[in-house]
């Protein structure tokens, strides 16, 4: 049938999008042209004269800088004109269901031990299970081993199909690769499900032994080769090189009986493993592929592009793009991200995306040889032409002369019709050879990558791979299907050149070696090659180099890429170029004149353990000797020698012999150090004092803390206020964290402060204390991270071992169970007797009138001095105290400083521990041995005495990718709060910080002082539990603290917003230092608001704070003026002046756009040169602020968020902070503290997963925000229509008013997300209409009278 056209008008099934930043890119290439001229200008008139030293050198250099601009105009066309692809799935499924074409599916494999069977039958189960008709689906695993333990794999595959292509369908499976899904899913929550997972991984498991069982023997049992009568086809089997074909239709897809255990029909599945003997030519991949497209049956297609009605019968294959499942984070062995995200896209622009030999769809006629015929169109629903009437093995029969390995001789196979023989990249030579037949290709790069595989894991299975990849790109460069002579005018000049880039790799070699090698070499004779710095001439060679680097880490990092991960692919590239394509190059010469025949290396796609553990931490492999090592280590030592000669080349350099000698003494006296300590002790050593040099990291010896007796008691204070707003569920994960740690249980103590005096949340403590004796022994026993029981839960899968993974199921139904009657206790507000029964604190609320209103509630949940508290195991726990101090309404509480300092004296009657650490309830603990990581600061023998507390890092689990509050605090984590570390001291933050108990009490710092940490417990012990509780409970009351010096020299301070920051700041004042630590795993794990009001709020709140800190008696201008150093004080300032910062930039945000409705200029005109100082500054700045950001593990369009969130705070929260905080200086308004929501609804939570900004609300600091918003866009509207379009000085008029223009045009762009929200947006998020209308009005009322009554 063929295609029809839709009666009423055409729909795409894709479209084509161009990259819109190609005319920046296309302006920046042609600067890069420029300066490629002036360097080879520079080269060509500079050479020196006859005799002179370095001309050859120069020469040289001068080919080689010729080669580089030739290659980089090839580049060109990889970068030109990229197009982008988009699919339309519904539409192909609305149009064709009925009419969908046969699709199959080739799987080549070639070793079983470089390439297991149970990942071979993984990829096949993987697309057995397309969502696809699987009547018109099959599957042929080519076997080029002839290994029957594949082909017993693949038996044990069929089989487990029947179980698994249901349960995909059912459940929506994605990945459909069972060993991916099954490392990528943790248990179900619904029960349906849950019980059919279980089902099916048991299957999988049983399976996977089996075969692995099988592997490892490296034989097969007469039992399991009696299974399937296809084992009878080794019985001929002589060799891997020596066997007739071997061809086993496992799955018929036409047999009615092929069914799965629903009862629907099944995909074909065959193996075929094609005749070998010593005296034929095999051909490697591309004969296994021929002899697949012989069976007479249908290549795979992506039908969903080839099936479109305009442009889809010219397209001969979809190429995806190849992704790793095993690459590490910044891909120390490189990656082929440029490739994949940019240079592909690129040759797409032009018609033609490079076929790679995997992961791909081909039209079965454009691969046979056909060419391409405009009338010629697609007949896609053919009669099934494998319908016959011979028998199963009659079949297989007759099908066995298509592999044979005398076929192809005297046919087109392999030269006109097929993949093409005799090229190492026989991928790439069939795609050129189809797109010069006429034919189209298509590069299909969709959000979730199609296809996973595995990237080689050392650099010489990397090497090697180049190495064959080059030396076959340019063997086709003199093949007959040569882009540069074949190609010519039968595809785009622009794609040859991008076929051009490929098949001069190799040559790359000679230009690249000439540039590692010669310009060293000439240092040790001081001959210059290169213009000196004060020359003009400088400029183009340091424009090039700056540009080009530049250029291709921005490339990098917008491609997903990380800095170290860019720095990594600058290292292999050069590696390859010295020695992967010097090989290739001279392999190809040799090929090329017939004295080498053509091989091909299968990549390895196992490692031992140990190298596979390098490779994840990242550390280069080398381990084997190899010539291209040989090549790559040589060049790296001669440009360090000739650094150190070009160092000191007078006579007072130190003698080369002392210099060897040196040198012997420190590999023998490590060497020593490593044999005496033992267990890589020495190397230990060395790690260690490095890493107090360079990272500043927390220091633990190998076997932890040395004195493990000595370890002080230590307090955990966590804080809550309100049940509604922080959840009693939460709050317990942030609690059983917490008294999990990796920590001496006897020396633990926990403490929680609920400020709401909730009985649901004393409820939900007293379940997690009986729950916590069954959850701290299983995370010791498995060593759990995290220890929040959510966050583990919803952070792991089942776990493989048996025990554990019965144990895992047994602690997660005790979860479940515990999270059930919390939630719906938390859902009702109330608590039934039977609850109420189950502890004697209840009690205490029976006297209970309101959150304001109430006496001290203490109860002692664990504890830990009493001998029967015990886990499960038999071992002691933490103690576990509940804690709501005494309210009364005619009695300030201090809000959470109240809080505090009543923990402080509560904890000290009961615990009494050395350190303190303080928590949020919304900030669990995500590593439980942070506590001996603050220790190691505390503890340090050396500077230890003088550190007061240890600041970590916050991090959030609810962040976007692209942070689109700016909540992560990016930069002041992973900048600031390291440079006034720097200073002596990170502020405190209020939470994820530990203490020193004296320090919190107000004593000062004394250098003879040192503190003693172990200490015997000297509190009573003989006093009964209730009798304690009563006793403690006057230290919670409302009147303890009058006429004391709590909240003002003991304690936390009160009477500001951010009392964490006032008291780390008086703390410093008092002589003490404090410390930041940023581990790479982060410490403190919390939830960031997820909607604009919450932020702008808790924004606010801080601002004021901050700037009341300033005009208080502890100011860091004038309190800490000589206590803490200058550099300290400065830092306190940046955040003290937040608030008033609101002035600068409303004035910056409304002035210069008005004055652009009046013509009048504020800035330099463009042609003045004031104008370069401005442009300097604004360049200057914010480029170093992407940098930065994006070097703190960000991304572009988070960083444009984040200029945007700025934006908002300063004309907003920091306004109204600065008003708050001038009028409770003044005394006319009280303090309030407002708690940040940690609960949203569900569709907020969408929108916000989806980065849309929510506003939903009406709230004057949204008035400001929308009305500078429209002003600006107002005053855009006037400049474009009045002054550009209609304005004949329209050039001069952008000369002279450019800065303003920029500015107005800035922040239109970036509030365009507001406008959005103003005008087209429809959900509950959107701004409110009277709003809208408000802004509007006012913005209008302002542009007017500032235009007439001025």
């Amino acid at each position: 049938m063929k295609m029809k056209m839709v009666s009423d008008g055409y729909i795409p099934l894709f479209e084509t999008n161009k990259f819109k930043g190609r005319v920046m890119y296309r302006l920046f290439s042609v600067s890069i042209f420029m300066g490629i001229f002036f360097i080879l200008a520079y080269r060509v008139g500079h050479i020196p004269g006859e005799g002179a030293d370095g001309k050859w050198a120069w020469i040289g250099l001068f080919a080689a800088e010729l080669w580089f601009g030739f290659y980089w105009l090839c580049t060109q066309a990889l970068r030109w004109n990229c197009a982008y692809k988009r699919t339309f799935k519904d539409r192909l499924s609305q149009r064709y269901e009925n009419d969908l074409p046969r699709v199959d599916v080739f799987v080549c494999t070639a070793d079983p031990i470089i390439e297991p069977p149970m990942m071979v039958i993984n990829t096949v189960l993987s697309v057995m299970a397309y969502n696809y008709p699987p009547e018109k689906l099959s599957v042929y695993l080519s076997d080029d081993a002839g290994s029957d333990l594949t082909f017993y794999a693949l038996v044990e595959a069929s089989h487990f199909a029947k179980e698994w292509l249901p349960y995909c369908k059912k459940f929506e499976v994605e990945p459909r690769s069972p060993g991916a899904y099954f490392l990528s899913i943790s248990d179900p929550i619904d029960v349906e499900e849950a019980k059919a997972f279980v089902a099916i991984k048991k299957l999988y498991e049983d399976m996977e032994s089996r075969i692995r069982r099988a592997a490892n023997v490296g034989r097969l049992s007469e039992e399991q080769r009696s299974k399937h009568e296809g084992f009878s086809q080794w019985e001929m089997y002589s060799s891997k090189q020596d066997h007739d074909t071997i061809l086993q239709i496992l799955i018929d897809g036409t047999d009615l009986n092929a069914r799965d255990v629903e009862g629907c029909s099944l995909p074909t599945l065959v193996y075929l493993a094609r005749e070998k003997r010593p005296r034929y030519s095999h051909n490697f991949k591309a004969g296994a592929m021929n002899a697949l497209s012989l069976c007479e049956m249908l290549f795979a297609s992506s039908w969903i592009i080839f099936m479109d009605e305009e442009k889809g019968y010219e397209i001969a294959f979809v190429q995806f793009p190849q992704n790793f499942k095993n690459v590490t984070k910044n891909e120390i062995h490189g990656s082929f991200r440029e490739n994949m995200e940019v240079e592909f896209h690129g040759m797409d622009g032009y018609g033609g995306a490079p076929y790679i030999g995997t992961g791909c769809f081909h039209r079965r006629d454009a691969l046979c040889g056909k060419k391409f015929d405009r009338e010629c169109m697609g007949e896609w629903n053919r009669e099934n032409v494998t319908k016959r009437e011979e028998s199963l093995h009659e079949l297989e029969d007759k099908s066995k002369v298509y592999a044979s390995c005398t076929y192809d001789e005297n046919t087109l196979w392999g030269k006109e019709m097929g993949l093409k023989y005799g090229s190492p990249v026989e991928d790439l030579i069939t795609g050129i050879s189809i797109q010069c037949r006429g034919w189209k290709s298509v590069y299909f790069n969709p959000e979730r990558k199609a296809f996973l595989g595995v990237a080689p894991i050392t650099l010489s299975q990397l090497l090697v791979q180049h190495k064959r990849w080059s030396e076959g790109n340019f063997l086709i460069l003199f093949s007959k299907t040569s882009p540069a002579l074949y190609a010519h005018g039968r595809i785009s000049f622009s794609l040859q050149l991008g076929y051009w880039c490929y098949c001069f790799w190799a040559p790359n070699c000679l230009a690249t070696l000439y540039y590692s090698i010669i310009p060293s070499l000439y240092l040790l004779k001081s001959t210059h090659l290169f213009p000196q710095a004060s020359s003009l001439w400088f400029i183009p060679f340091a424009y090039m180099i700056l540009s080009k680097y530049s250029y291709s880490l921005l490339e990098f990092l917008w491609c997903r890429g990380t800095i170290l991960g860019w720095w990594n692919e600058q290292r292999i590239w050069l590696y390859k170029r010295t020695s992967s394509y010097l090989f290739g190059f001279i392999a190809a010469i040799l090929k090329s004149i017939g004295f080498s025949d053509s091989a091909f290396v299968i990549t390895a796609k196992i490692t031992d353990e140990d190298v596979s553990e390098r490779y994840q931490k990242e550390i280069l492999e080398f381990g084997a000797s190899s010539p291209m090592f040989t090549i790559i280590t040589t060049l790296a030592g001669l440009n360090m020698f000739c650094f150190l000669g070009a160092v000191k080349q007078d006579k007072g350099k130190m003698p080369s012999s002392l210099t060897l000698q040196s040198i012997g003494f420190a590999l023998f006296a490590f060497t020593y150090q490593e044999k005496e300590m033992g267990d890589g002790r020495g190397l230990d050593c060395l790690r260690l004092s490095c890493g107090s040099v360079f990272s500043g990291s927390a220091l633990k010896p190998p076997d932890g803390i040395e004195f493990e007796v000595e370890l002080p008691r230590v307090d955990i204070f966590v804080c809550t206020a309100d049940p509604k707003i922080e959840p009693p569920m939460m709050v317990i994960n942030t609690v059983l964290s917490v008294l999990a740690y990796n920590y001496p249980t006897e020396k633990l103590s926990v403490y929680l402060s609920d400020d709401a005096g909730s009985d649901i949340t004393f409820y939900a403590l007293l379940e997690a204390s009986h729950f916590a004796k069954e959850w701290i022994p299983y995370c010791k026993k498995f060593r759990v991270e995290p220890r929040s029981p959510d966050a583990y839960f919803l952070s792991i899968s089942d776990p493989n071992d048996v025990n554990e993974a019965k144990e895992f199921k047994a602690i997660k139904k005790l979860y479940e169970d515990m999270e059930n009657r919390i939630t719906r206790a938390a859902k009702i507000d109330q608590l039934t007797e039977e609850q109420r029964s189950k502890h004697k604190g209840f009690s205490q609320w029976d006297s209970y009138s309101s959150i304001r209103d109430h006496d001290t509630i203490l109860q002692i949940l664990i504890d830990g001095r009493d001998p029967n508290a015990r886990d499960i195991e038999g071992y002691s726990l933490p103690t576990l105290v509940y804690l709501a101090r005494e309210k009364r309404p005619q009695h300030p509480h201090n809000f959470k400083a109240g809080a505090m300092n009543a923990l402080i004296r509560v904890s000290g009657k009961i615990s009494n521990g050395q350190i303190i650490h303080n928590v949020d309830c919304d900030m669990y603990s995500n590593d439980s041995q942070s506590v001996r990581d603050a220790l190691c600061f505390f503890m340090d023998g050396e500077k230890g005495q003088e550190v007061a507390f240890v600041q970590f890092s916050e991090g959030f689990k609810n962040v976007t990718k692209n942070e689109i509050y700016g909540s992560s605090f990016r930069v002041g984590m992973e900048v600031e709060f390291h440079g006034l570390d720097g200073i002596g001291g990170p502020p405190y933050i209020g939470t994820g910080c530990f203490h020193r108990r004296d320090t919190l009490c107000g004593r000062k710092f004394f250098k003879e002082c040192t503190s003693k940490w172990y200490k015997e417990n000297d509190l009573e012990s003989e006093e009964s539990l209730h009798g304690l509780e009563a006793k403690l409970k006057v230290h919670a009351s409302c009147t303890y603290e009058e006429n004391t010096q709590w909240g003002k020299e003991t304690g936390l301070k009160y009477g500001c917003p951010v009392e964490d920051v006032i008291t780390g700041l008086s703390i410093q004042c008092k002589g003490w230092k404090s410390v930041y630590f940023n581990p790479e795993r982060k410490a403190f794990i919390g939830v960031a608001p997820i909607t604009l009001p919450q932020t702008l709020m808790q924004h606010r709140r801080w601002s004021e704070g901050n700037f009341l800190i300033f005009l208080s008696k502890y100011s860091p201008a004038w309190y800490a003026l000589g206590k803490i150093s200058f550099g300290l004080q400065l830092g306190y300032f940046n955040y003290s002046f937040w608030a008033p910062s609101c002035f600068a930039t409303l004035y910056y945000s409304i002035i210069p756009s008005l004055y652009l409705l009046k013509d009048v200029p504020l800035f330099p005109q463009y042609s003045s040169l004031w104008f370069i100082p401005f442009a300097y500054v604004i360049s200057a700045k914010y480029s170093y602020s992407l940098v930065e950001f994006l070097w703190s593990g960000g991304t572009i369009l988070g960083w444009w968020n984040e200029q945007r969130i700025w934006l908002y705070k300063r004309i907003s929260s920091y306004l109204f902070g600065f008003i708050d905080a001038i009028l409770k200086s003044t005394g006319f308004s009280g303090q309030a503290f407002v708690i940040t929501a940690k609960v949203a609804d569900e569709d907020v939570s969408e929108r916000y997963q989806k980065e849309i900004l929510e506003f939903g609300a009406t709230s004057p600091m949204f008035t400001i925000i929308t009305t500078l918003a429209v002003l600006n866009f107002f005053c855009f509207l006037g400049v474009v229509v009045m002054k550009i379009t209609m304005d004949a000085a329209g050039v001069r008029y952008l000369d002279r008013m450019s800065m303003q223009i920029i500015l107005c045009v800035v922040m239109v762009f970036i509030n365009w997300p507001l406008y959005q929200a103003l005008f087209f947006r429809q959900d509950k998020g959107k701004m409110p209409s009277s709003l809208t209308l408000q802004s509007i009005g006012l913005a209008l009322l302002a542009c007017t009278c500032f235009v007439y009554l001025q």
